[in-house]
């Protein structure tokens, strides 16, 4: 027999991922019935940033199907709410107790202060702890988005890949020989500057010489493995702009790109990468590190422009190709 006949489980329920998955498996595991509740847009937007967060009705539809495939769809009632008290303040449902999660256990509270002054019973409080990434730190929507783990609160770098040098093996030679994107002809102006990476010295000239002032740029000051520029003003950089220098031998992922790239991101000035050895594998390093839309150019010899959105996806392949380099 379950604990309590009907309980309230609210949340937003942003990038559905493990963690909201414990978080009801939790509460339906010792409720009959249980209400859950999802903040409407014009809701997340009075506390959040509502930009990247997803559409109410894509949140359901991720809920839905969860709850449809741990079988507990019939126990469950499904309702869009405006504030963190949404039905508790009426007499429409009838609960015995709340889920929360430590974060949000001051909005039980208020709740229930409310509650009790317009004589409806206390609800009693479960605090359901949450889920941790690989890293020990909490799986959460913001950090899917910036790019630091997925879903399931693996991490998109891993620690040792920090600490030793990753070597190309010669079977995936082939592989990142082939674009990992898809292939323009020309550099595209309707992009958000501060969203862009170019890697490689003609890439990064070419988006210069548009004026696109991307917010990350990686050179070696070769082209073709061939040392062809001296200066950063060779590739039509006219701005006093922050430089780190790291070295990266061909063939090879360091630990010094992987720094480099994720202290780039520690503010949102304009950063150039400049690498004594080759960056041509930095595309990789790249995609796992940046948040979800940005997007990464790179030269494919004789093709022209790749474009590589970082998204999901592309970062779970990237992680799976890093995955098959050698120490």
């Amino acid at each position: 027999m379950k604990k309590f006949k009907q309980l309230i489980a609210s949340g937003t329920f942003d990038l559905f991922h493990k963690g909201h998955e414990s978080f009801l498996r939790k509460s339906f595991e010792v409720a009959e019935e249980v209400i859950v509740c999802i903040t409407s847009n014009s809701y997340v937007k009075s506390f959040k940033d509502l930009k990247g967060i997803e559409e109410f009705e894509i949140r359901k539809k991720a809920v839905t199907e969860f709850l449809t495939s741990m079988g507990a769809i019939d126990r469950a009632k499904i309702i869009l709410i405006d504030d963190i008290f949404g039905p508790l303040l009426t007499r429409q449902f009838d609960p015995d107790a709340i889920t929360v999660t430590p974060t949000n256990e001051k909005n039980a509270i208020k709740i229930n202060e409310e509650r009790k002054k317009i004589g409806l019973p206390i609800l009693k409080i479960v605090v359901i702890p949450l889920d941790k990434s690989a890293d020990g730190k909490e799986i959460s929507s913001t950090r899917i988005r910036d790019g630091e783990i997925n879903r399931n609160g693996r991490l998109y770098v891993r620690t040792d890949w920090k600490n030793k040098t990753l070597n190309l093996p010669q079977n995936l030679r082939p592989i990142l020989q082939k674009p990992l994107g898809k292939v323009l002809s020309t550099v595209p102006l309707d992009v958000d500057s501060s969203k862009v990476i170019t890697i490689g010295d003609i890439t990064t000239q070419k988006f210069n010489e548009k004026k696109v002032d991307q917010f990350l740029s990686v050179v070696d000051f070769k082209v073709h493995r061939e040392k062809k520029f001296e200066k950063l003003s060779e590739l039509s950089f006219v701005d006093d702009i922050e430089t780190i220098r790291i070295e990266n031998p061909a063939g090879t992922i360091t630990p010094g790109l992987f720094n480099s790239i994720q202290m780039a991101f520690q503010t949102t000035d304009r950063k150039i990468i400049l690498v004594e050895g080759e960056e041509d594998l930095a595309v990789l390093p790249a995609l796992l590190v940046s948040p979800l839309g940005f997007v990464i150019f790179y030269g494919q010899p004789d093709e022209g422009l790749v474009e590589v959105k970082v998204t999901e996806e592309n970062k779970g392949k990237a992680y799976d190709l890093v995955s098959k380099f050698s120490y």
